[in-house]
């Protein structure tokens, strides 16, 4: 989800352009996690103690603010799906045939019972603008980037961790953290290219107060820079899906 939803590198030039400065480097970072336009076919596994699950969705994203999902299996839930617009986010349930608007006192919770919440997927690609970023550690292959919530953004984490690798200003992970210390982690790996794109394509989020709690979302085929139906990105998309 954020889930999930990955793109455009940018040049080389526009790498060097970005230096040191901490907030540019997030947004190159970002920029490469979202794009133009995106389809991307995905898993996502839920481990906890309890079960292990894994599920397949559809996904499809238009710049900074738009992004659809499409649960495709297991069948209990297929049909299921989430719209977001600009910082709005609505789920609908096939079972019940029921649309959800994802209010602000629900957003920290886990996106069907995941450990990446409604406001991962919210802020996925936002992160330059909702955090004051400073620069902790610049030794070795990346960046490490401390990240403090802007007033008024709402955002209860305390601070942020998040990493860059600096030759290709890949993600490599963040990290959560409140008051008492690390929430969750989540770790990027296995970049893989489509076309002319390169993605880290296992997206691993651990929960760090609860132990064996891990969801682990694979990119299992993607697709960049195609034109896109403006009506995918519409509520009424919300109960007939993509098609």
């Amino acid at each position: 989800m954020r889930l999930l939803f990955i793109i455009l590198l940018l040049s080389a030039t526009a790498f060097a352009a970005v230096g040191d400065d901490a907030s540019a480097i997030v947004r190159q970072s970002q920029d490469l996690l979202r794009g133009v336009t995106a389809h991307i076919t995905l898993s996502m596994k839920i481990e906890n103690p309890d079960y292990t699950r894994t599920m397949q969705m559809e996904s499809w994203a238009s710049g900074r603010d738009q992004s659809f999902i499409l649960v495709l299996a297991p069948a209990k839930e297929k049909g299921n799906t989430f719209l977001k617009v600009g910082n709005d986010l609505w789920q609908y349930v096939r079972s019940v045939d029921e649309e959800i608007k994802i209010m602000p006192t629900m957003m920290y919770q886990g996106m069907m019972g995941s450990e990446f919440t409604y406001d991962d997927m919210v802020r996925e690609n936002s992160f330059a603008d909702d955090y004051t970023c400073t620069v902790k550690e610049e030794g070795g292959n990346y960046w490490v980037i401390e990240m403090v919530p802007k007033p008024g953004t709402g955002i209860t984490y305390s601070y942020l961790y998040y990493a860059v690798r600096k030759e290709s200003y890949l993600p490599v992970y963040v990290a959560y953290y409140d008051k008492r210390g690390e929430i969750r982690q989540l770790d990027y790996s296995e970049p893989k290219v489509f076309g002319s794109h390169e993605i880290p394509t296992r997206w691993a989020m651990t929960n760090k107060r609860k132990e064996g709690r891990v969801t682990t979302v694979t990119v299992d085929a993607a697709e960049f820079d195609l034109k896109l139906d403006p009506s995918i990105f519409e509520k009424a998309n919300l109960r007939r899906g993509s098609r």
